[in-house]
């Protein structure tokens, strides 16, 4: 795996950039944002994430939780202060087509067919907009997790300690562009 450091020079479609690229973890720490991506992965996500607006460099920062953190999960992509966070990860996955249209189209019982979601569909087909799934994991000082603002956002893990490897999948759409505004934020 190689981190690289992110930078936002110009607006762009970072989000359909990450979609497009398959399973990378995000990051934000106090010192930067990172990308993780896949070894063989490395010159196509500079590309990608450079015609996003995103300027990438190489870092030889580990991803990993600091020595006396707190790890909680995260209920939504709201994007905490970098200072309150010693790491914020991200893991996203680019969805199949497949199950996830079945998914949109299929609907609850007595309910009856959306012309929304037959459109969403229909833009996922055609390549306009991508799903992608996420999973959102960060470690905090006791002290922030206390807080009115990180409890909106994150939920602490105290007992269940098995739960930090596999928080729930939420899913994204790439066009809401949520992913950007947390990791640019």
């Amino acid at each position: 795996m190689t981190v690289l450091r992110c930078e936002r020079l110009a607006s762009g479609a970072v989000d359909a950039a990450i979609a497009s690229l398959g399973a990378v973890t995000l990051a934000r720490t106090p010192i930067g944002v990172f990308v993780e991506v896949d070894d063989h992965l490395v010159d196509r996500a500079r590309c990608v994430l450079a015609f996003a607006g995103v300027s990438t460099g190489v870092s030889l920062e580990t991803l990993a939780p600091r020595p006396g953190t707190r790890a909680a999960i995260g209920r939504d992509l709201t994007p905490l202060p970098l200072l309150c966070l010693a790491l914020d990860l991200v893991h996203v996955r680019s969805l199949p087509l497949g199950p996830e249209t079945a998914r949109l189209l299929r609907g609850r019982p007595l309910q009856r067919e959306n012309a929304a979601r037959r459109a969403l569909v229909r833009d996922l087909l055609c390549g306009v907009d991508a799903a992608v799934g996420w999973r959102r994991r960060a470690w905090t000082t006791r002290d922030v997790l206390r807080t009115t603002e990180a409890r909106r956002v994150l939920r602490p893990v105290v007992f269940d300690i098995a739960a930090i490897g596999a928080p729930p999948e939420r899913r994204a759409l790439a066009r809401e562009g949520a992913l950007a505004r947390w990791l640019f934020a």
